[in-house]
């Protein structure tokens, strides 16, 4: 039984919750809650609790968010780099996330992200 725990824990570490093309580039989502110290992986954005953090593997660089509640929208930020789900009368964007980034100089860098197109 421990094997088959291992193996699933392993899997679980190596999928993402979600793919997406920002700019130009994959990036590798995962999102677990925390609240109890049992990182949870998190496939339903209706489920995130008040320890969630998200994971994003893009380039070279790898960053963990802690989820910061804002009205009308899911959001993880560090102050410098965010990474949100906007909400509207419809629902939750979750196809084309926020990701924006924080520069020394007070500017803000747009990336462009979206679900990759399926061939």
């Amino acid at each position: 039984m421990n094997l088959l725990a291992l193996i699933l824990s392993f899997l679980l570490t190596i999928t993402p919750s979600a793919q997406f093309d920002c700019d130009g580039e994959k990036l590798l989502v995962t999102i677990r809650n925390n609240v109890n110290g049992d990182f949870a992986h998190v496939t339903d954005l209706e489920e995130i609790d008040e320890g969630a953090f998200v994971v994003l593997d893009w380039n070279d660089l790898s960053l963990m968010l802690p989820v910061s509640f804002q009205k009308g929208e899911i959001s993880f930020t560090d102050k410098k780099w965010l990474w949100s789900y906007q909400d509207n009368e419809i629902g939750l964007h979750e196809e084309t996330p926020r990701f924006a980034q924080k520069l020394a100089n007070g500017y803000v860098v747009e990336h462009e992200c979206k679900l990759p197109e399926i061939d």
